[in-house]
């Protein structure tokens, strides 16, 4: 039989054990966005990035194309066939984020799927919350725009360069 302090001791180790683990998944984060951000944008090296981006997790249609530069941290990103991804956008993952076949998302994109419960007066950004995000077939996102958590973006529909997207587009909506 254990005693209390031999419990307290396990559950330190298994902490500790875990926090090592997180911080090994974010330094390998890193460094595949790393070796991708190296490569170049010809036809070997997009090849190059999607073995990469696989090992995260990440699942490419037919014919996508991801160019370099961007950061996609974690790997729940699933897209359609013939989607385009431009350069030096950034994905977080704390939920999914799924685009349906021939989207194109312009270049310096952000998509949040993490937002915070509003905290008390000490620390008013809370407990994180998950919120998947979805774009239907055909959008266009333009350059530097930002997709807060939860939304859908309609078949068909554009957004407009730079903009901040807090709601749903219906299908075809410029």
């Amino acid at each position: 039989m254990l005693d209390m302090k031999s419990r307290t001791v396990n559950a330190t180790q298994g902490t500790k054990l875990f926090l090592v683990k997180s911080q090994l998944y974010l330094v390998f984060i890193h460094l595949i966005n790393l070796l991708s951000n190296i490569l170049g944008n010809d036809f070997i090296s997009c090849r190059l990035r999607h073995q990469l981006l696989y090992l995260l997790g990440v699942r490419l249609g037919k014919g996508t194309t991801v160019r370099g530069g961007s950061y996609i941290y974690g790997g729940s990103l699933v897209t359609g066939a013939n989607c385009q991804i431009n350069r030096n956008c950034y994905f977080d993952f704390a939920g999914s984020i799924r685009f349906e076949d021939n989207v194109v998302i312009g270049h310096g994109v952000t998509i949040i799927t993490a937002e915070h419960e509003i905290g008390d007066a000490k620390r008013r950004a809370g407990s994180v919350l998950s919120r998947s995000v979805l774009i239907k077939s055909g959008a266009w996102i333009g350059a530097n725009s930002t997709i807060l958590p939860g939304l859908v973006i309609g078949e068909g529909s554009i957004v407009a360069a730079g903009a901040v997207v807090t709601k749903m587009y219906l299908r075809m909506w410029l």
